[in-house]
C-alpha cells in the first residue's frame, strides 16, 4: 500500500490488463507457411513429397508467385524429381529464359526431357547436340511423338543421310556350315550391321568360342582384318581375345563370354550382373585408357560391345576403330557424341561419351539414383569442354570418386 493510501485511507487500485482489440493482430501467433515456403523445403525434413511439390508448382503457374516458386525450386535443384524439373524448365521457356531452362534439365534423362533439351540446343545453334539427344530417344522408342521428324531435320542440317542402310538378314553367309569348317554352330546370340555372332564349338579343341561372321566377306574383308589386328594390338586385361581369323571366308573366332553382352543384362534388368557398377565400369575405363594411350579411338562404345565373362567386362568389336585425328566413321545411334555427329575428327572424348551413355543406361535400368554415378554419366555426356579429355582422365576420376 502506498503512503497516500495509508494517510487517507484510500485503497490502491490494481492496474487493469490491456485489452486486445478484436481487429488487432496477435503477433505471437504462428504464421502459416505459403506454398512457396513449402517448395523451398523440398528434400528437407518436413518438406513436401515429390507429388505434393509438383501439384503445388502447377497451381502456382501463371500466378504472381510463379517466379518465386521457380527460384525456390532451383535453389533445391538436387532434390527436384525429374518431372518437376521438366515443369520448371517449361515455365522458364514460357518466361523467355531458355538458357536457365536448359540448365534446369541438364541431367534429365526421360524421353520427354531429352526432347525439350534437344529443342533448346537446336534453338541455341547446337544441332549436333540436339541430334545426339533425339537419337537417345529413338533408341528407346521409335514412335516417340516428334522424334523422327526432328532426327531427319537435324541430320539434314548436319549434312548426314537420314536413313542408315538396312542389312538383309538373309544375306548373312554362314561359312562355318562347310564340311571342313573348324567350328560347329550352336546358336545365334547377336546380329548387327556388320555381321552376326554365334555361340560355337571348336571341333578340334572342344572349347566354346564366339564366332563373328561378316555379312559380306568380300566387301568387308579389310574391316575384318582391321578389327582383328587392333584387338590383337591391344591384347590384355578386359579386351576380348582374338583366337583365330579367316578374312577370306569372313569370320573371327573370339573368346566366349558366358555372361553375354551388357546390353542383355540391361534389357533384363539383371541387378546381379549390373551391380556394383564399379565392378565392370572401372575395368572398362581401364581398357579404353589403354586404347587411348596407344592412339586408338574405339568409336563404338555401347552396351552391345561390352561382354561379361566371370564378372569381368570385355571390350569387343574394334571394326571401326580409328587413330586419333583420323576422320570419324558413322556410329551406332544413341551413342555418338554431338561433336562427332557435327563432323569432328576422331577424339578420345567420343569414347568417353559412349562410356557415359552406358552408365546412364545401367542407372535407368536399375532405377538407381546414385549421385556419384549420375555425376559421372552427366560429365561424360555433357558439355565437351567439361568432359574428361580421354579415358585415362576418366579412370583417374573414377578411382577418386566411385571406386
Amino acid at each position: 500500500m502506498s503512503l497516500w493510501s495509508r494517510l487517507f485511507g484510500k485503497k490502491e487500485e490494481a492496474p487493469k490488463a490491456a485489452a486486445i482489440e478484436p481487429h488487432e493482430k496477435d503477433e505471437t501467433a504462428p504464421i502459416e507457411p505459403t506454398d512457396v515456403d513449402r517448395l523451398a523445403r523440398l528434400g528437407a525434413e518436413g518438406g513436401p513429397s515429390a507429388d505434393d511439390a509438383i501439384a503445388m508448382f502447377r497451381a502456382l503457374r501463371s500466378s504472381p508467385d510463379e517466379g518465386k516458386a521457380i527460384e525456390a525450386l532451383l535453389a533445391r535443384a538436387s532434390a527436384m524429381p525429374e518431372e518437376l524439373a521438366l515443369a520448371v524448365a517449361n515455365a522458364l521457356v514460357d518466361r523467355g529464359e531458355p538458357a536457365r531452362a536448359l540448365a534446369a534439365i541438364a541431367n534429365a534423362t526421360s524421353s520427354d526431357a531429352l526432347l525439350v533439351r534437344a529443342d533448346l540446343l537446336a534453338d541455341a545453334g547446337d544441332v549436333g547436340g540436339a541430334a545426339a539427344l533425339v537419337e537417345r530417344v529413338l533408341l528407346r522408342n521409335l514412335d516417340q511423338p516428334g522424334a523422327r521428324e526432328r532426327h531427319r531435320r537435324w541430320r539434314e542440317q548436319l549434312g548426314l543421310s537420314h536413313d542408315a542402310p538396312r542389312v538383309d538378314a538373309s544375306a548373312a553367309t554362314v561359312v562355318t556350315n562347310e564340311p571342313d569348317a573348324p567350328f560347329r554352330l550352336l546358336r545365334e546370340v547377336a546380329r548387327g550391321g556388320a555381321g552376326a555372332v554365334y555361340e560355337a564349338e571348336d571341333r578340334e579343341l572342344g572349347r566354346r568360342v564366339a564366332l563373328k561372321v561378316y555379312h559380306h566377306p568380300e566387301r568387308d574383308r579389310a574391316q575384318l582384318t582391321h578389327e582383328a589386328r587392333v584387338a590383337a594390338a591391344l591384347a590384355g586385361p578386359n579386351v576380348v581375345r582374338v583366337l583365330d581369323a579367316d578374312p577370306e571366308h569372313g569370320w573371327l573366332a573370339l573368346e566366349w563370354a558366358a555372361g553375354g553382352a551388357l546390353r542383355d543384362a540391361i534389357r533384363a534388368r539383371r541387378a546381379e550382373a549390373l551391380r556394383p557398377i564399379e565392378r565392370w565400369a572401372v575395368p572398362l575405363a581401364a581398357a579404353l585408357a589403354r586404347a587411348h594411350a596407344a592412339g586408338w579411338i574405339h568409336h563404338d562404345v555401347k552396351p552391345a560391345n561390352v561382354l561379361l565373362a566371370a564378372n569381368e567386362p570385355l571390350l569387343s568389336d574394334f571394326g571401326i576403330a580409328r587413330r586419333a585425328g583420323e576422320p570419324s566413321p558413322p556410329g551406332s545411334m544413341g551413342y555418338v557424341s554431338p561433336e562427332r555427329l557435327a563432323g569432328r575428327a576422331s577424339d578420345p572424348r567420343d569414347d568417353v561419351y559412349g562410356f557415359g551413355r552406358i552408365v546412364e543406361d545401367v542407372l535407368d535400368a536399375l532405377g538407381d539414383a546414385s549421385p556419384a554415378w549420375r555425376a559421372v554419366a552427366a560429365a561424360c555426356t555433357g558439355a565437351d569442354a567439361n568432359r574428361p579429355t580421354d579415358a585415362r582422365a576418366l579412370l583417374t576420376r573414377l578411382r577418386i570418386e566411385v571406386a
